[in-house]
């Protein structure tokens, strides 16, 4: 165990250098079918019921302080399906304001199509459902997106997954069909809050679609210690946009563009058959402009699995 400690203390002490920002991830990266890569089910093949508890912590838009955490359940109905539902709760802590509420809830199948080639190959077809409309509001400011809880936004999440041996590699398309956003936040609405200036304007904001790649190899260390660093590549399809004061949908440009994220799981499996996880993930090169308050610096979480 001192192991994982050591080593994730050493990647903070690295990642804390970064000065970029990005990750920008909507959800579909941390779902549970998407960020192994079916790296571990082989493993947990033998139970039919896997729970996942988890906390993660992110240093948002203009240093704001994000907590999440979320409750995981994946139930395996034969050896090549398995449904997941996820289900998180979001906290946001900044100079404009506090809030919290519960973020959105995930369904997703995961269905293993072919394993005789030399690459097992996994299809996963899912919905986000957001809990609020993204439309916050508090001491009379109705707040940017950076402080709401949910996109408020109808997803369809699409994704294949390639496992070899050591090596996982995921494409996932992440699309809203249907928005629910709310969000009344204009900057020169408030002129005794100059703070408000720092924001982009996201009043009846609509986001546009994701494509995702993500590609991870694992390195065991023993019989239950294993480190899994990779590369993850989210591509924001086209400029979100946002209605100005005059009713006028206007685009939010350099909105658009590729967001490359480092990241690391360390994951420690006790002799009962539980586990423990690490994680860490930063941004290499970000989209110029992250109007959707998606913007991280810095990510780091950690949850507790178990099966029976």
């Amino acid at each position: 165990m001192h192991k994982v400690i050591l080593t994730m203390v050493f990647c903070v002490c690295v990642i804390s250098k970064a000065t970029a920002q990005g990750c920008s991830d909507a959800g579909v990266c941390t779902l549970h079918s998407i960020k192994n890569n079916g790296a571990d089910e082989e493993e947990k093949k033998s139970s039919k019921n896997n729970v996942s508890i988890g906390f993660a912590y992110g240093i948002g838009e203009r240093s704001t302080d994000n907590y999440t955490g979320y409750l995981e359940y994946t139930r395996i109905f034969t050896p090549k399906t398995s449904v997941t539902g996820k289900l998180s709760y979001n906290a946001i802590n900044g100079e404009l304001a506090s809030t919290s509420g519960f973020g959105d809830l995930f369904l997703s199948v995961n269905h293993v199509f072919d394993t005789k080639g030399k690459w097992k190959k996994s299809f996963v077809a899912g919905v986000k459902l957001p809990f609020d409309n993204a439309d916050i509001q508090k001491r009379g400011i109705q707040l940017p997106m950076p402080y709401q809880t949910s996109l408020g936004t109808v997803d369809l999440v699409l994704a294949i997954n390639y496992n070899r041996k050591n090596i996982g590699a995921t494409l996932a398309w992440q699309q809203p069909l249907k928005s629910r956003n709310g969000n009344g936040f204009l900057p020169g609405d408030y002129p005794a809050e100059p703070l408000t200036l720092k924001y982009w304007p996201t009043n009846q904001f609509s986001r546009k679609g994701d494509l995702v790649g993500r590609i991870a190899y694992t390195i065991k260390t023993g019989q239950r210690f294993s480190l899994r660093p990779g590369l993850l590549g989210i591509y924001h399809l086209a400029n979100d946009t946002y209605q100005d004061m005059f009713k006028n949908r206007k685009p939010i440009y350099n909105s658009t563009g590729l967001t490359l994220n480092g990241t690391i799981y360390a994951d420690y499996h006790f002799k009962n058959g539980s586990g423990l996880e690490l994680s860490l993930g930063t941004p290499f090169v970000v989209r110029d402009q992250r109007p959707d308050g998606l913007t991280r610096k810095l990510v780091a979480g950690i949850s507790y699995q178990f099966s029976f």
